[in-house]
């Protein structure tokens, strides 16, 4: 049985949230245990999400949910700053800022990062949870494949629609995609605005030739000019 802690009249907090809260604020905010915090997320009372190291984060708004929904008197200051997030993970830096800039123009009120690192992109895939990653292959380090593989272990991901953007697309590239979390793969050399065109209706749920849902092998997309 969930325990609630009452008489929260007493709790003083500064400053005003915006980031992911970690279990143990969550508790401090609460005036309850970890274990206690713990307890609604497994319960699904609490709604969280994962970091790629596995460990659990809830948004400001979620908790404040919560705690209207619990009939919990907390008093508790927070911005929500979620919002569409689109992630590029490419280490050729000049090809994202290109990719941003038209990501921003046709989606202007999403919010648009980068990294040039497959390492740091699964650690913002954890942090921020964007709706959409654009992936190069070719990369040092961890390469887009290992990026792949990691991301398949971890299926609480599932909603995050991938689209791998490559310059080595070649047929063995595309054979090894086969079967993997991949919506779509595109060869970049190809028309950015046709792509940006094609996320666009993969996003919206009305790309009719994306791949089927993750436990099922995926069919990557061939694009066609």
């Amino acid at each position: 049985m969930v325990e609630y802690k009452q008489n929260f009249n007493s709790l003083k907090l500064s400053g005003v949230h915006k980031k992911p809260l970690n279990v143990g604020l969550v508790a401090k905010i609460c005036r309850v245990s970890k274990k206690t915090v713990l307890n609604w997320i497994y319960k699904g009372a609490l709604k969280a999400f994962t970091t790629f190291g596995g460990h659990y984060r809830v948004w400001p708004g979620d908790l404040k949910d919560f705690l209207v929904t619990a009939g919990l008197d907390v008093p508790f200051q927070f911005v929500d700053e979620r919002k569409t997030t689109f992630l590029i993970v490419d280490d050729d830096t000049a090809w994202s800022k290109l990719l941003k800039e038209s990501l921003c123009s046709r989606f202007p009120t999403a919010d648009v990062i980068m990294s040039d690192d497959g390492y740091e992109g699964l650690l913002l895939i954890g942090e921020r949870k964007p709706q959409l990653l654009l992936l190069d292959l070719r990369m040092p380090n961890i390469d887009g494949f290992q990026v792949l593989e990691m991301l398949n272990q971890r299926k609480k991901d599932h909603s995050m629609k991938v689209v791998v953007l490559s310059a080595h697309l070649d047929e063995a590239a595309r054979t090894k995609l086969k079967g993997s979390m991949v919506d779509q793969a595109w060869d970049k050399s190809e028309n950015i605005n046709v792509m940006l065109q094609s996320i666009e209706k993969l996003l919206q749920g009305t790309d009719t030739e994306k791949a089927p849902r993750r436990r099922r092998p995926a069919r990557v997309k061939t694009p066609t000019a």
